[in-house]
């Protein structure tokens, strides 16, 4: 098992998801949590509200401790399987919506996740993504 996640990463990929965000003139807020869905860093843009931070942190949460990208967690939280046990029973922090997504280490392990709030599904967990682009050159 490798060590926690770092600050130095955690802040570059929260940077990397709120520079991608205004660079597109979306106001978001970026969590990073650690792989046991603690929350390392949380930048918020001006303008994002409530929801919006929360959202971002329930989402980090949920990529970290499921190991899945949150759209991938939705559909099977959705699914027929699911019915007898909902998430929110299972564990009130997850949340089933796109906009995070897990980091990942090149052997598979999962060593924190991005979440993002405060636009729409689509946009958060494309935000999400381009977080993780900086973090490419993680270590083995």
């Amino acid at each position: 098992m490798r060590e926690p996640l770092s600050y130095a990463l955690a802040r570059k990929a929260a940077e990397a998801a709120l520079a991608a965000a205004r660079a597109e003139g979306a106001r978001i807020c970026v969590a990073v949590v650690n792989r046991s869905g603690i929350t390392k860093m949380l930048l918020s843009d001006d303008g994002v509200g409530p929801i919006g931070i929360e959202t971002a942190r329930r989402k980090a949460y949920t990529a970290a401790v499921t190991g899945l990208p949150t759209s991938k967690f939705a559909a099977f939280a959705a699914s027929p399987a699911m019915a007898v046990a909902p998430v929110h029973l299972v564990d009130a922090g997850l949340l089933a919506v796109p906009g995070g997504v897990p980091i990942t280490v090149d052997d598979g392990e999962v060593i924190g996740a991005v979440g993002v709030g405060g636009a729409d599904a689509e946009t958060d967990e494309r935000l999400a993504s381009r977080a993780l682009e900086g973090l490419k050159d993680l270590a083995a």
